[in-house]
């Protein structure tokens, strides 16, 4: 089942009414005493890149700043918005770093309301080594202070200090892991082939399941001198056989996506009803990355397989040589 929330949360439409205008986020680094920026690709995921090939988040940290405003932000108070009248709402960015199992809350810098609306401008720096592999931002909404006095037709709001009352964006920094953070382990021996794939029982896979080894992994038998993992590569960082890895991850996402229903792989590409984190949602973030996945038709896994594949060979191993430079 989704979260049920009994009491009215932000939609797209309030959001809209409110004359809502997030600019992107701004990415930079600081090396020896300047600061500089950092060029992004993607929407929902995002892949990072230095021009001077200088940065790395785990040895520079990472500098972030976003400006939000609000043209009518008083349209998100009272009986048709998500707060009472006299309560204030805050905003706030908390992130996730689920490599190294640290999450945080991100404050205005500044949050100003004049005649003109209410804008308000985030900075933060993670310092080098406070976060790896990836990054959530969650762009938040949600009570700073509740009300003294709830006026005729607030009842159902609701009215609690902290309480969350929408999410306005969710974005995912990918820092270049070799394997996409797919879910593989190692598994030395004889008696095991080179490589084969684990799933459970999926209950839901839009809301329930993660995206996790806990419900699919691949598993990479080391035992063969083929065997693409870091452990064999020589140095733990490098893909030893890239062409391998590619025709392997291909085939594993395609088993992947012939298990789900007709109408979830609909869902899948066009992100609809997806809890963060869960299989079908980070499956659409990775069709996001795949420029020929994406041109097919939502439901090519089951009709058109061979099209499938091809097409996830081809963007695997775009993403892979772009990790692997």
């Amino acid at each position: 089942m989704e979260n049920i929330l009994f009491y009215p949360t932000l939609t797209p439409e309030m959001l809209e009414a409110s004359g809502i205008s997030a600019e992107k986020y701004r990415f930079t680094y600081l090396y020896q005493e300047k600061y500089y920026g950092l060029q992004q690709k993607g929407s929902h995921t995002i892949k990072l890149s230095d021009p001077l090939e200088i940065w790395n988040v785990e040895t520079e940290g990472l500098i972030i700043d976003r400006t939000v405003s609000f043209a009518y932000p008083s349209l998100l108070k009272g009986p048709d918005g998500v707060a009472c009248q006299d309560a204030d709402l805050g905003i706030c960015v908390i992130w996730t770093n689920k490599k190294l199992t640290r999450t945080g809350t991100i404050l205005p810098l500044t949050d100003v309301t004049t005649h003109e609306g209410r804008t308000c401008r985030f900075h933060y720096e993670f310092a080098p080594g406070e976060i790896s592999g990836d990054l959530e931002l969650s762009l938040t909404m949600y009570i700073k202070k509740k009300a003294e006095t709830i006026r005729a037709g607030e009842e159902d709001l609701i009215n609690e200090d902290g309480v969350t009352v929408g999410e306005i964006e969710n974005v995912v920094i990918d820092f270049s892991s070799i394997y996409m953070e797919f879910p593989i382990e190692e598994y030395n021996s004889k008696d095991e082939p080179l490589w084969w794939v684990e799933f459970s029982e999926w209950e839901d896979p839009k809301t329930i399941d993660n995206f996790t080894k806990d419900n699919l992994c691949l598993y990479l038998n080391p035992y063969y001198e083929a065997c693409p993992t870091p452990s064999t590569s020589g140095d733990g960082t490098t893909i030893k056989n890239l062409d391998l890895l590619v025709d392997i991850l291909a085939q594993t996402y395609l088993l992947i996506f012939q298990r789900l229903s007709t109408e979830d792989l609909r869902d899948t590409w066009q992100n609809i009803g997806l809890n963060p984190n869960s299989i079908c949602s980070i499956l659409n973030r990775f069709i996001e990355e795949c420029d020929n996945l994406r041109e097919l038709q939502y439901d090519s896994p089951h009709s058109s397989p061979e099209k499938c594949l091809k097409a996830l060979q081809i963007d695997i191993r775009k993403l892979l040589q772009g990790d692997n430079q």
